[in-house]
Parts: structure tokens; sequence; C-alpha cells
């Protein structure tokens, strides 16, 4: 996953994350930007970064669970 900051890109990598830790840093990202909006925090560029760091959280999570449990896929 690419996270911009000041134009410059870094490499972050999920593979090594716990799946309960992928859970509780997704949701953490889900309560801070919620936070951020109620208290009217603007800044385009972090918003922008943590939703997609919230994206690939989810993405890793659902892929995980699909590996692990193949009688759900599709649902």
């Amino acid at each position: 996953m690419d996270l911009t900051e000041r134009n410059t890109m870094q490499q972050v990598s999920l593979n090594h994350i716990s799946s309960k830790h992928l859970n509780d840093l997704e949701r953490s990202i889900q309560d801070l930007l919620t936070n951020m909006r109620k208290a009217k925090l603007r800044h385009v560029p972090l918003q922008e970064a943590l939703r997609l760091l919230e994206q690939q959280l989810g993405e890793t999570r659902r892929k995980r669970f699909d590996e692990a449990n193949p009688e759900y896929r599709g649902f």
C-alpha cells in the first residue's frame, strides 16, 4: 500500500500484522476519522491517507477471512 506524505511514497506491508491487530487498526482509524469529522478538523491529505489505509486494512481482513473460511466465499 502506498501512502503519500510530502510528495514521497512510503510502503506499508500488512502481511505481518495479526488478524486481531488488523481489526483493531481498522476500527481505530474509523473512530479517528469520525472524531476528526465531528471536530471539523479538515486535513485532506491526512484524511485521504487514513481512508486509504482503512480500505487496505478492510480488504486484507476480508481476504484473510475468505481464505480461512472458503464456505462463506461470495457472501
